[in-house]
C-alpha cells in the first residue's frame, strides 16, 4: 500500500483537503482593501487582580490595532451592545465564550486571556483565535501594575506575527488543495515555525507527507495534532491508518478505537474504519472491530459480510506458507463461515458472488472437500452462469480427488469467460501433478498461446515435475522424457540452458548405468548418449556460472569424456 492511499483513505484525503479551513486572509468578503475585524474584550482578572488593568489594556490594544493596514478592532460600543444583546457579562467572557461571541458578530480574530498578580506585577497570559479555530498563543509577559501599555505592545507584536502565520497557513492550505506538495510543505513549515500549536497547518503538513510517501513523518505530524487537539477525528483516522501501514497494529487499533468512541453506535463509521485498517494490512484487527459492532447489532447484514470477509483474509494470511494450518487460522475460517452462512440464510441467491466463492474456499482451506463440493453445487443451481463459482467448484473437485470432473468444470469456466485468468495453466498443472504429462503439455502450450503464462513459466512447471518425480526419485526415463518436453517450449536462453544442464545430467546418469556391462552392444547404445551429454554441458555454461553449478558441470564434462573414450575403445576392440 505504498505511495498512494487505498480507496477508503483516498476519499478521506479528498474530503480533508477540501475541508482545510480558510484563514482570514483568504475570506472573499475582505478582498484586497477590507480589514479583518478583531474582537478585543477585557481579559479576565484572576486572584483579586485590579479590574481596571484589563480595561486599560483592552483600550491600549484597540488603539494599536487600529493603526494596522490589515486589521481593525471592533469598537468597544459595538462589543458592549453585543454583550447586552446576548446577555453576557464582560467579566464572564473567557476564551470559549469570546470565540462563540466572535462568530455572532462577524469577528475574524478574537483576543482573550487573563492576568494575575505576580508579586508587585501582573503576569499576562493571552492568545488570538482566528475564524477557523486556530489558536495563536502569545508568550506570557510580566509587567508592572500600570504597565498596560507595555503589555499591549507585546501582544500587538504577537498579532503581527499571527498575521504572518495566518498568511503562511493560507498558502499551506491553498497549495495542498491544488496538490502542489513541495510548495505546500514549505508554507506549512513556515506556519508551524511561527506557531507550533497550529493544528490546521500541522494536519495539512501530515497530509502532504502522506501524499509524498513519507509515512513516518506523516504519522509524527498527526500524533502532534492529537496532542494539541485530542478530538481531531481526521488525525485519529490517519494516525490509525499509518500505524497499521507501518506494522504497528496495536497503535493502529488504539487510534481507531478512540475514533470509534466518538461514534460508537454508527455502523457505517465502524465499517469504514475496519475497511481502512484491513487495507493497511491488519485484517485481523479489522475483523475485531466489526465483532464489537456485531455484539451490539448481531443481525446487521453489512457487518456480517465484512466480518466474514476480514476473517477469511486474516485466516488466509496466517495460513500462507505453513505446512500445517495453524489453529488460529482454522478458527478464523470457522468465523468466516459462520458469518457467511448467516448472510446466505438471509440473502440466498442475492448474496454477492465473491462472498459465495469465499464460502466454498473456506471449506477447501479447512480440508472439507466434500462440504465444499456440495456447497458449490448448491450455489451453481442459482448461479450457473458465474465463471467464478465454476472455478472454485473446480478447486473443490480437485481437493476431493476428482480430477476429471474438475477439468470439466474448468472447461465450463473457459466457455463462460474466455478471458478468465490461468484456466489452462491450472488444468495443465493438475495434469502434471497426476503424472498425465502427455495431456498436460498441449494444455500448457494453450496457456502460453492464451497469454495466461509465459513460455518460461510453463516450462518451469514441467521442469519442476521432471526434477521432483524424475531426478529426485532417480527415475531417469521420466526425467529425460519430461525435460525434452519442457525444451519444446520457446523459452529464453537462460531457461534453455537450465533445461540443458538437467537433461544432460539425467542422460549421463542413465547412460552411466546402461554402459556398465561394457559390451559392444552397450557401448554402441551409450556412445551417442554420452556425446549428447557433452553437447548439452557445453551449451549451459552461463546457467552453471550463475547458479553455482560450474564445478558440477566441469566434473560432468570430464566424466563424460572419459566414458566416451571407454565406449570408443570397446567399439574399436569389438570390430
Amino acid at each position: 500500500m505504498n505511495g498512494r492511499l487505498r480507496l477508503g483513505l483516498l476519499a478521506l484525503v479528498s474530503a480533508c483537503l477540501a475541508a482545510i479551513p480558510l484563514h482570514p486572509q483568504e475570506a472573499s468578503a475582505q478582498e484586497a482593501t477590507a480589514r479583518f475585524r478583531v474582537m478585543v474584550p477585557e481579559i479576565q482578572p484572576l486572584n483579586g487582580a485590579d479590574k481596571k488593568f484589563g480595561e486599560r489594556l483592552a483600550d491600549q490594544l484597540r488603539d494599536l490595532i487600529n493603526d494596522m493596514l490589515t486589521h481593525q478592532p471592533i469598537e468597544e460600543r459595538e462589543l458592549k451592545r453585543a454583550l447586552n444583546e446576548y446577555d453576557v457579562d464582560m467579566e464572564d467572557l473567557d476564551c470559549i465564550r469570546a470565540k462563540q461571541l466572535a462568530g455572532l458578530i462577524n469577528a475574524q480574530v478574537v483576543f482573550c486571556g487573563n492576568y494575575a498578580p505576580d508579586g508587585a506585577n501582573f503576569r499576562v497570559e493571552t492568545k488570538f483565535i482566528d475564524s477557523s479555530g486556530e489558536e495563536f498563543p502569545v508568550d506570557p509577559v510580566t509587567v508592572p501594575e500600570r504597565g498596560q501599555r507595555e503589555a499591549a505592545e507585546h501582544i500587538y507584536q504577537a498579532l503581527q506575527l499571527q498575521s504572518d502565520q495566518a498568511r503562511f497557513a493560507q498558502f499551506c492550505g491553498d497549495y495542498a488543495s491544488s496538490q502542489q506538495w513541495q510548495d505546500a510543505e514549505a508554507q506549512c513549515s513556515q506556519a508551524i515555525e511561527l506557531n507550533p500549536a497550529a493544528v490546521n497547518s500541522r494536519y495539512t503538513l501530515g497530509v502532504v507527507y502522506r501524499e509524498t510517501e513519507r509515512p513516518e513523518e506523516a504519522l509524527a505530524e498527526f500524533v502532534q495534532v492529537l496532542e494539541i487537539d485530542p478530538l481531531h477525528e481526521e488525525a485519529m483516522q490517519f494516525a490509525g491508518y499509518l500505524s497499521a501501514l507501518l506494522g504497528r497494529d496495536e497503535d493502529a487499533r488504539s487510534y481507531y478505537q478512540q475514533y470509534l468512541q466518538l461514534n460508537p453506535a454508527n455502523a457505517n463509521v465502524r465499517m469504514r474504519v475496519a475497511y481502512e485498517l484491513a487495507q493497511a494490512g491488519d485484517a485481523l484487527g479489522a475483523m475485531q472491530f466489526i465483532e464489537e459492532g456485531l455484539a451490539v447489532d448481531g443481525e446487521n447484514v453489512d457487518l456480517l459480510k465484512q466480518h466474514g470477509g476480514f476473517a477469511f483474509t486474516a485466516g488466509a494470511e496466517l495460513n500462507q506458507g505453513q505446512e500445517e494450518m495453524p489453529q488460529e487460522a482454522v478458527e478464523l475460517f470457522r468465523k468466516a463461515l459462520t458469518s457467511f452462512d448467516q448472510v446466505y440464510a438471509i440473502e440466498a441467491e442475492e448474496m454477492d458472488v465473491a462472498l459465495l466463492r469465499n464460502m466454498v474456499a473456506a471449506h477447501i482451506n479447512l480440508e472439507e472437500a466434500g462440504e465444499a463440493v456440495a456447497l458449490a453445487e448448491r450455489i451453481l443451481e442459482t448461479h450457473g452462469d458465474e465463471s467464478t463459482i465454476w472455478a472454485i467448484y473446480a478447486d473443490a473437485l480437485r481437493a476431493d480427488e476428482n480430477l476429471d470432473e474438475a477439468i470439466v468444470a474448468l472447461d465450463r469456466v473457459m466457455e463462460l469467460d474466455p478471458e478468465y485468468p490461468n484456466v489452462a495453466a491450472r488444468k495443465g498443472s493438475w495434469l502434471l501433478q497426476e503424472g498425465r504429462v502427455d495431456e498436460a503439455i498441449p494444455t500448457l502450450q494453450g496457456a502460453v498461446e492464451r497469454g495466461e503464462q509465459s513460455a518460461d513459466a510453463v516450462a518451469d512447471l514441467v521442469f519442476a515435475n521432471a526434477v521432483n518425480e524424475g531426478v529426485q526419485k532417480q527415475d531417469w526415463p521420466h526425467a529425460i522424457s519430461t525435460l525434452r518436453l519442457a525444451k519444446g517450449f520457446e523459452v529464453t536462453d537462460l531457461t534453455s540452458q537450465k533445461l540443458d544442464f538437467w537433461l544432460g545430467y539425467a542422460i549421463f546418469q542413465s547412460a552411466r548405468r546402461q554402459q556398465e556391462p561394457q559390451t559392444l552392444e552397450t557401448a554402441r547404445a551409450t556412445l551417442p548418449r554420452f556425446q549428447e551429454v557433452l553437447r548439452l554441458m557445453r551449451a549451459c555454461g552461463d546457467y552453471a556460472q550463475r547458479n553455482n553449478r560450474e564445478s558440477n558441470r566441469q566434473e560432468l564434462l570430464t566424466a563424460t569424456n572419459t566414458f566416451i573414450e571407454i565406449q570408443d575403445a570397446i567399439i574399436r576392440r569389438g570390430r
